[in-house]
């Protein structure tokens, strides 16, 4: 069940009189876009992620924030800065997928523009109205920035925009994706990085056309874990609308470990075995590919390989009083008896996948390609 806490400006205007009372109003009347925030992966960075859109964000807009179940001080947290700044604070008291949490977003949507935003992304002065800019001038329908890693100080690249299609040789379909400059730094490709159209932008920050969702079929509970970035810009690019880059926008994605103790069940079920063959099951029927894709298997060995992280972060605490063999045997256990858990209750919540994901096959990690 989702709650919703709706503390709007309506109640500041009501408390100012006069011109100021109507410049309010016409200020409120010029925003264009509505922020949603939501659960990636983990809750450790939810303070930081969101003080940096209040402190980045130059241009008039909208917050939808939703909670997925977050710890209590967490919680407490987004409550107290809901009522101080005026957002829409949507809590689950369960763990969601990006996507429900989406889907329970656009309800309190009417703006043009919607740019979803992960919990744990780090915004950069200047960011939304570039992005904005960018759709404006470009007629783009989906606009992604510059995405990087760790301090965006530190200009870590995780993708400049990519390439995201499909392919056919022989009548056999494949699908083909590779991001672009990762792991690079930002003055190294510099001369390199510009506005242009691309073929894939991400979820950890994209701004929409609030329209898309009313011409494309973008919201299947089916993906939990992955797929629905491509998805989209699969389902964009083959009608004829422009997806963009725009690098002048920059953020930055914070990744784990460490780990809360108090959120790794919810990363456990993010990356959970279950979710990723769900997920990927749903991305190959929707694009007619084969079982043995090589990228459907490849990728599958990036998110158990994800999902393991939590396990090793675990180990270096039991060795240290275990020992090496002793402590890694434990570590794997308990983290393994949290992940089962975590996807019964799930599966229980959601009987209909149920059957879904017992005949969701788990794909085979292909050899690297040459």
């Amino acid at each position: 069940m989702a709650r919703a806490v709706q503390l709007a400006l309506t109640s500041r205007q009501g408390r100012t009189g006069g011109a100021a009372s109507e410049a309010l109003g016409s200020a409120v009347s010029e925003i264009r876009t509505t922020v949603v925030v939501s659960p990636r992966e983990q809750f450790r960075w939810t303070r930081a992620a969101l003080e940096s859109v209040f402190a980045h964000t130059e241009v008039p807009y909208r917050l939808v924030y939703i909670d997925g179940a977050s710890p209590a001080p967490v919680q407490r947290y987004l409550r107290l800065r809901a009522r101080q700044r005026g957002f829409t604070l949507v809590r689950s008291e369960h763990y969601i997928s990006p996507m429900e949490a989406r889907a329970l977003a656009l309800p309190h949507v009417d703006t043009e523009y919607v740019c979803f935003v992960d919990n744990d992304v780090l915004v950069t002065r200047g960011w939304l109205d570039r992005l904005v800019r960018c759709a404006d001038e470009t007629e783009a329908w989906a606009v992604g920035p510059l995405y990087c890693n760790e301090e965006p100080t530190r200009g870590l690249i995780h993708m400049a925009g990519g390439l995201a299609h499909i392919l056919e040789e022989n009548g056999r379909r494949s699908f083909f994706e590779e991001h672009r400059f990762p792991r690079r730094l930002v003055r190294d490709v510099q001369a390199h990085l510009r506005r242009e159209p691309t073929e894939l932008v991400e979820f950890h920050c994209k701004l929409l056309r609030t329209e898309t969702f009313d011409k494309f079929d973008l919201l299947d509970k089916r993906y939990l874990s992955c797929g629905e970035s491509l998805d989209l810009c699969l389902q964009l690019r083959e009608a004829g609308y422009p997806v963009y880059l725009e690098p002048s926008a920059i953020v930055s994605n914070q990744q784990p470990p460490p780990f809360l103790w108090s959120g790794l069940p919810f990363y456990l079920l993010r990356w959970s075995d279950a979710w990723n063959r769900i997920s990927l099951r749903c991305f190959r029927e929707r694009w007619n590919l084969p079982a043995d894709d090589w990228w459907v298997g490849d990728h599958y060995r990036w998110l158990t390989g994800h999902r393991e992280l939590a396990t090793e972060w675990m180990a270096e605490k039991t060795r240290r009083i275990l020992g090496w063999q002793r402590g890694n045997r434990a570590a794997r256990r308990l983290v393994e008896a949290l992940h089962r858990r975590v996807i019964r209750q799930d599966l229980q919540r959601r009987p209909e996948l149920g059957d879904y994901e017992r005949t969701a096959p788990r794909p085979a990690f292909p050899a690297p390609k040459p």
